[in-house]
C-alpha cells in the first residue's frame, strides 16, 4: 500500500476480478473468518452477490490503493435482516499484510456514515467466539453483545450505528 490514504468508495460490478484477486491474497485464515468457512474462491454467483447491490438495502464499500486503481486493500459491508428494517448485519474482511493497522476502523467509520443514510440504525456483527481479535476490534468500535446471541460459539454483537 502506497503511504496516501486509501479511497474509500461504494463497491460497483466492475470491481469482480478485483475482489477476487482480493480473496485470493488472503490468508486461509482470513477466508475462514469472514464467510464462516472453508471459501477457497468465490464463484461466479458469489461475485453477482457481493457486487452487484443496491445500496439501500445492501452496502459496500471498498478500499482502494489510490496509487493502483483496481487494487483493493479491504471490504466492508451492510446487508439488512429485512427490508424496510433498521438493523444491518456487517462483514469486513481486509488484506492479510494491512490488518491491524487502522484500516478495519476506516472503513466501519465510512459504512456507519453511509448506512446511516439509509436509515440504518445498528450493525449486527456474527463472531467466531475464538476469533478474539474481531471481538477486541468490534468491542473497540463501541460493539456490544447481544442478550440471546446466535449460539454455536458465535457471538452476536451491536454496533450503533450512530456515535454517542
Amino acid at each position: 500500500m502506497s503511504a496516501a490514504q486509501p479511497r474509500i468508495r461504494d463497491i460497483t460490478p466492475a470491481d469482480k476480478a478485483a475482489l477476487r484477486r482480493l480473496h485470493a491474497r488472503l490468508s486461509d485464515e482470513s477466508r475462514y473468518r469472514r464467510f464462516h468457512s472453508a471459501k477457497t474462491e468465490l464463484t461466479r454467483g458469489d461475485l453477482k452477490y457481493l457486487t452487484e447491490i443496491d445500496g439501500h438495502d445492501h452496502v459496500a464499500l471498498v478500499a482502494e490503493d489510490p496509487a493502483r486503481p483496481g487494487e483493493l486493500l479491504g471490504v466492508v459491508r451492510a446487508v439488512r435482516s429485512g427490508a424496510g428494517s433498521r438493523e444491518a448485519e456487517i462483514a469486513i474482511v481486509v488484506r492479510d499484510d494491512l490488518q491491524m493497522h487502522g484500516l478495519g476502523a476506516v472503513l466501519v467509520d465510512a459504512l456507519r456514515r453511509r448506512v446511516d443514510c439509509e436509515g440504518v440504525g445498528a450493525l449486527v456483527a456474527e463472531v467466531q467466539g475464538d476469533n478474539h481479535r474481531a471481538l477486541r476490534f468490534f468491542q473497540g468500535q463501541g460493539a456490544r453483545q447481544r442478550q440471546g446471541g446466535s449460539g454455536g460459539g458465535v457471538w452476536s454483537l451491536e454496533l450503533p450505528v450512530r456515535l454517542p
